[in-house]
């Protein structure tokens, strides 16, 4: 598996700076799919979403989060700084389900797959590169709301790419946000 949980406490659901929510994480995915997965064709999104380079790190005792960083509300010790160029995406393919995995791999609870256009191939590349280069992570943001995605270990060279929580939910909740407009 190409990504690490990464080791938030649960109480990490909560508003980041500017009011931005950020959901629990600790148990979701997010996981690059190969050129043969099959996919609606990207449309128009109801909301686009941004997806964004992180690091997480520990606050000292002393001064806080270093420098450039911002403390997590709900995260107590935790401070998150922004890495690289975020990436927005207006057009993107959002499944209704997971693709079934290949024999004795385990099935995740609830997710989704989203293929973005050939055009964003390049950027999102690019900031799954930032994060796996500095063993950080992706956020994803729709409509002022934001959800911490697991450590990046490798860059998404394919446009599709997997997103599971541990809670149907959650996975609703973040697929309505992004499904076509009609």
């Amino acid at each position: 598996m190409p990504y690490q949980r990464p080791r938030l406490p649960s109480a990490l659901a909560s508003v980041l700076a500017a009011g931005t929510v950020l959901a629990v994480a600790s148990c979701s995915h997010i996981t690059p799919i190969g050129p043969a997965a099959t996919t609606p064709q990207p449309r128009h999104l109801r909301s686009p979403f941004v997806l964004e380079a992180m690091r997480i790190q520990p606050a000292t005792p002393a001064s806080g989060c270093p420098a450039g960083s911002v403390a997590l509300s709900g995260g107590p010790g935790q401070c998150y700084r922004k890495l690289g160029t975020p990436v927005t995406i207006t057009s993107a393919a959002v499944s209704s389900h997971l693709p079934t995995p290949p024999p004795g791999q385990e099935t995740p609870p609830y997710g989704f797959v989203i293929t973005v256009p050939a055009a964003n191939q390049v950027a999102l590349t690019a900031v799954t590169t930032t994060a796996a280069d500095a063993h950080g992570y992706l956020s994803i943001s729709v409509a002022g709301r934001t959800w911490l995605l697991p450590r990046v270990l490798q860059p998404f060279t394919s446009p599709h790419f997997e997103i599971t929580f541990p809670s149907r939910n959650q996975v609703l909740q973040l697929q309505r946000m992004l499904a076509a407009s009609s």
